[in-house]
């Protein structure tokens, strides 16, 4: 019996170590809309500022997932927190950071919106405000424009900061790349119609006369155009993939990220944003 002694300190310190995670509950949208109205709850939807102002679950605040390691501290962890997305992806990688974080009271909504919506429920347009949620403003990352300088096509090199002073879009793309080809004509149209704004369309991994034949096929009048032959500024912005796009304010402050293709509606409303003063 003796021998037990040790064993089950090993036992209670090995539970000790397992209890300190969080846990998570995959729910229905059922689930969520029973409990929408209880004060209790914290509705976070990780999907893009863009893609929030589309549509959302009424109640959530927009917290997107890009940006979790700079909000989650900021969460409660006595309330129960619902976590939403498009359908249900970002949401369940969400979940998985906050149970590492040892978050409990945690609920990931499957299907997401779109499992929302199929049941009937609305959705709002107007955006809540994360402070009332949380009792205070949400933190955010402090992302400043990279001092990184690049070859522009068919010309010389040229610094990232030399943009500063002046609103500035960058939209990292490749020819290759069939959303960064869809969206590139509202982005090329955007330039004359937001003449205060600079907009740099940086090619990701792409030799010089790849990008030619494609602007020249395409006959896109792009004003600047920057080679990123290693991929030197996706990985500085940590990009998740291709198109991706950011809006920095006259500051050369990070306002927005918008991962995959934009649309009207959500590249005014950025805009909109930078403009700001």
């Amino acid at each position: 019996m003796r021998r037990l002694g040790p064993i089950l300190l090993a036992l209670a310190a090995l539970l000790a170590a397992c209890g300190s995670k969080g846990a998570y509950k995959n729910v229905d949208p059922e689930d969520l809309h029973a409990h929408l109205d209880d004060p209790g709850v914290v509705v976070v939807d990780v999907r893009t500022p863009a893609e929030y102002v589309e549509g959302h679950v009424p109640r959530a605040i927009n917290l997107p997932l890009q940006e979790i390691e700079s909000w989650y501290q900021d969460l409660p962890k006595k309330k129960t927190l619902y976590l939403i997305c498009n359908s249900g992806n970002r949401s369940t990688q969400a979940a998985e950071f906050l149970k590492e974080k040892g978050f409990k009271n945690l609920k990931n909504v499957k299907g997401g919106t779109k499992a929302w919506v199929a049941k009937g429920y609305p959705l709002s347009t107007a955006p809540e405000d994360p402070a009332k949620a949380l009792g205070k403003a949400p933190s955010r990352p402090q992302v400043a424009l990279p001092d990184l300088t690049l070859k522009r096509l068919g010309a010389g090199e040229v610094s990232l900061h030399k943009f500063l002073g002046r609103p500035l879009v960058i939209n990292l793309w490749a020819s290759w790349c069939p959303p960064c080809r869809a969206e590139m004509p509202l982005l090329a149209e955007a330039q004359s119609r937001y003449p205060e704004v600079t907009f740099l369309f940086v090619n990701q991994g792409e030799d010089e006369a790849t990008i030619h034949k494609f602007l020249s096929e395409t006959g896109l009048p792009l004003g600047w155009v920057l080679l990123d032959p290693d991929n030197k500024l996706s990985r500085i912005l940590k990009a998740g993939g291709l198109p991706t796009t950011y809006f920095f304010n006259a500051e050369g402050a990070l306002v927005a990220t918008h991962p995959g293709q934009l649309y009207e509606a959500a590249l005014q409303d950025y805009i909109e944003k930078i403009l700001e003063k």
